[in-house]
């Protein structure tokens, strides 16, 4: 009998920020960036801290990830190694409870637990491997014989459908039973091929998406968490 699978994001699912934005501060606090990644970003940064508009948040990110791609030729895969090796012994215990404490239940169940996330590969292993993932995806960066990444990306932020699709042909895994957590834009698809979606802190695209598909939300914010059933496009808590 194939198995039942469950699959995470983790940035803003798992992990309480974004594994991909931890590794470009950690260059620029060690000076192993080029000067152009923070200052791509700062004001937009200070945008979305302040709430100056809805879109502040998307803004930034997108600046940081398309500077970044710019200037990756230019950094050391030693130094990007180094820099996500700090980062997970930092911050891979930062993680959200409800999210946490699914994956235990889930694994002690016997699902086949799967990550797809758009972070560096370099940071999905470990984090995936110490929760207990069996399966796993990130972003994949071309490296040089020169010591350099060549700039050539594997993105994996948007397509989870796609990814996910293969992942359980390739397992052998079944969708019967199957459950998907994600919380943003990029994790619709994903949530979309599943039987028990689940948005967990979602953006106002997926929140969107679960009000019309009449998806399950589950909302942590301080020690509270707050899981809201779909009631005919509304909600209502559980």
């Amino acid at each position: 009998m194939a198995k039942k699978f469950a699959v995470f994001d983790i940035d803003g699912t798992i992990f309480r920020s974004g594994l991909y934005r931890e590794i470009v501060y950690e260059l620029i606090a060690t000076n192993k960036a080029p000067i152009e990644l923070s200052t791509a970003f700062t004001q937009l940064e200070v945008d979305w801290k302040t709430r100056k508009h809805n879109d502040a948040f998307k803004m930034y990110e997108l600046a940081m990830a398309n500077t970044f791609d710019s200037v990756l030729p230019r950094i050391k895969c030693s130094d990007f190694d180094a820099a996500a090796m700090a980062v997970f012994e930092r911050v891979s215990d930062y993680v959200y409870t409800y999210t946490r404490d699914l994956v235990r239940q889930l694994k002690q169940q016997n699902y086949t637990l799967i990550a797809i996330s758009g972070s560096q590969e370099e940071l999905v292993k470990p984090f995936a491997d110490k929760y207990g993932f069996d399966a796993w995806v990130g972003q994949q960066y071309e490296r040089g014989d020169n010591g350099y990444f060549t700039g050539n990306i594997i993105k994996t932020h948007d397509g989870k459908g796609t990814i996910l699709q293969r992942i359980v042909k390739e397992n052998g895994l079944s969708f019967e039973g199957s459950i998907a957590v994600g919380d943003s834009r990029g994790d619709i698809e994903m949530l979309s091929i599943v039987q028990q979606p689940i948005a967990f802190n979602p953006d106002r695209d997926l929140f969107d998406a679960a009000k019309k598909n009449d998806w399950k939300v589950v909302v942590e914010r301080k020690n509270m968490i707050y899981e809201l059933e779909p009631n005919g496009h509304t909600f209502v808590l559980a």
